[in-house]
Parts: structure tokens; C-alpha cells; sequence
């Protein structure tokens, strides 16, 4: 363990009313999602002045009972491990700074280390994601009926994911980026456990017929994005040409690119019936062009079954708001 700085990364107090807390919601059973739940409606009431609590990033050490990781941003970004004064050393994260041993406000005495834990962390995010928390990793998404995939800035794009879900009930979350150390990162902070899918690792690309059958002979645990170049499919019949022969092929498509008018009119509906019936969603890709009015048509059109790819000029502070439009 580090010494204890001259000047420590959080404050001590409010390192003490944090471990208390989670001390309180835990208990001494297994950590649930209900317990996260707690700790993000109650963190209003400790007035925490040297830090900010990332709540769902909350998890538990599997080698140390009553042991916790949790992420704060305070001047740079930390992960905090909260555990009765008497655990042993956690041998996850070495070398740690000390913030303290102390007894927090209700009388339990805990130590609480800090460990940096920045996008450039690259081996405290491995060890966070490998050895701490294995439910952050991308996974598979191909039942779900509306998927917004961010092409950047993943802290950002997590935050706007679970406002969808808090709001709506939806997991829209997907990636069509190079998956980063920033990207494990930011699901670790956000504590995203529920499942998305991430661009070369749980879903490719195929921009060929020849493509999509190699890619699924050579995984099936992939999820395959059609995206034909040139002109694409615009209507109906070709979407059903395209994912019939696919079937011949024994090749499931998750989604399938398409074409729209900037005037959107009954095709949308009619390609996404079709879609749907192999299988797959249409996939339309995002402009900084398209209206609230555009995106809430296509969403009624869609009927709320959509995979829609967000372009680069379009703000990802705005995933929410465009959620909203597209569930139909």
C-alpha cells in the first residue's frame, strides 16, 4: 500500500459516510442489484463534497466478504475499496492510497483505499473487468427490438443508455466503435451488466452475401449487421430477397441496412413487417439532418423495432432524447 499523501484524492469524512453506507445496504448477504438501487436513491442525503459516486459501478470483492469497489470522480477519476477495518489487504488492486482507517458515522471501522482509475488505467480496468466484474463484458443482443449503437465518447454514451433504461424500460445499448480499454472503462464506471453489443466483438459487419455465410460459419455467436453498398435495399421485396436467400444459407441477420427518403412515407413500415418476419431489424443510419419530426416517424413506422447507428456529428448527449422518438 501507498503511504497516505499530503493531500489525499477524496476526503476522508466523506470517504467514511460512503463506507457506511454501502456497509448498510449490503448487509451481509450476496450484492444485488437492489442494494445498487438503494445506494443510488440515497446518496442525495450524505452531502458529499470532494467526490462524485458512480452507484452502479458497486462490486463486490469474490475473495473478501463485506468488501466493495466503487467508482468516484473527484479531481480525476478513482475507484474506492471500502472494507471492515480487520480484511486483509485485497491483492486485486496493488499498491493503493490509503484514505484511512476509521469509524464511520454509525460506529463501523472500515478502511478505505483509492485506486486511480482513469481511461489510461489500462490494468486497473482489466483486473475490474477480468477478475471483479465479468457482467460488464459486451454480449450478444440479437433479441432486442430497438438498439442505438454510439460511435463515440462510451462514459457518455453509458450515461445516456441508462437514462433510457430508467426511463422507458428499454436496453437500447450498443457500440459500432473500435472496442477500447475506454470502452470496458466506461461500463465498469456505469456498472452496465445488462448486455451490449459492441462492433467485432458480439456483432460484424457483412457487406456481401459471400461475407455474412464465412462469417457465420465461422462463429454463430456473432450477431450480423447487413449493410450492402452502393444503393442498398429501399423496399420491401428487396429486403425479402435478401434475407431469404440468407436463409438458404443458413445465415441469421440481426439487421438489416436500409435506405430511406428524406420524405418518409408506408415503406418504412412494409420493410420492417418484412424484416421481421426473418428475424431481424431494420438498420438505418443516423444523420445530423434528421428532425426530431423525421426520427419520430420512423420510429412509428417501425413500430419501436429499429437499429439505428448514430453519425459522428450527432451528439451523443441526445441518445435518450432519440430514444424517445424511435420507440414508436
Amino acid at each position: 500500500m501507498n503511504p497516505v499523501p499530503l493531500s489525499l484524492p477524496v476526503r476522508a469524512a466523506d470517504a467514511a459516510a460512503l463506507a457506511d453506507l454501502v456497509l448498510q445496504i449490503t448487509g451481509r448477504g450476496p450484492l444485488t442489484d437492489a442494494a445498487r438501487h438503494q445506494l443510488a436513491a440515497r446518496l442525495g442525503s450524505l452531502s458529499l463534497t470532494s467526490f462524485t459516486t458512480l452507484p452502479w459501478s458497486l462490486a463486490a470483492d469474490p475473495s473478501a466478504p463485506q468488501t466493495f469497489y466503487v467508482a468516484v470522480d473527484a479531481k480525476e477519476p478513482w475507484l474506492l475499496h471500502i472494507a471492515p477495518e480487520a480484511s486483509p489487504a485485497s491483492a486485486l488492486f496493488p499498491k493503493p492510497t490509503l484514505i484511512g482507517r476509521m469509524r464511520t458515522p454509525f460506529g463501523a471501522e472500515v478502511v478505505v483505499n483509492a485506486v486511480p482509475f482513469g481511461p489510461a488505467d489500462l490494468e486497473a480496468i482489466a483486473t475490474y473487468a477480468e477478475r471483479l466484474d465479468r457482467a460488464i463484458h459486451p454480449r450478444p443482443q440479437g433479441n432486442q427490438a430497438l438498439l442505438i449503437a454510439a460511435v463515440r465518447e462510451p462514459d457518455v454514451a453509458f450515461l445516456q443508455f441508462r437514462a433510457v433504461q430508467r426511463k422507458y424500460g428499454l436496453n437500447v445499448a450498443a457500440f459500432e466503435a473500435e472496442v477500447t480499454p475506454e470502452l470496458t472503462w466506461a461500463a465498469a464506471r456505469h456498472g452496465w451488466r445488462d448486455g451490449f453489443s459492441a462492433l467485432g466483438v458480439t456483432r460484424t459487419e457483412a457487406l456481401d452475401f459471400d461475407s455474412a455465410v464465412s462469417v457465420r460459419k465461422g462463429s454463430r455467436l456473432m450477431d450480423i449487421n447487413f449493410n450492402l453498398p452502393g444503393e442498398g435495399f429501399s423496399n420491401a421485396e428487396e429486403v425479402r430477397v435478401a434475407l431469404r436467400r440468407l436463409r438458404d444459407e443458413d445465415v441469421a441477420v440481426q439487421a438489416i441496412t436500409v435506405r430511406l427518403a428524406a420524405n418518409l412515407g408506408p415503406e418504412v413500415k412494409e420493410m420492417q413487417e418484412m424484416a421481421r418476419q426473418f428475424g431481424a431489424l431494420i438498420r438505418v443510419e443516423g444523420s445530423p439532418e434528421h428532425s426530431d419530426a423525421w426520427l419520430a416517424a420512423l420510429g412509428a413506422g417501425a413500430t419501436g423495432r429499429l437499429y439505428y447507428r448514430m453519425h459522428p456529428e450527432q451528439p451523443v448527449e441526445r441518445i435518450a432524447e432519440i430514444a424517445g422518438f424511435l420507440r414508436g
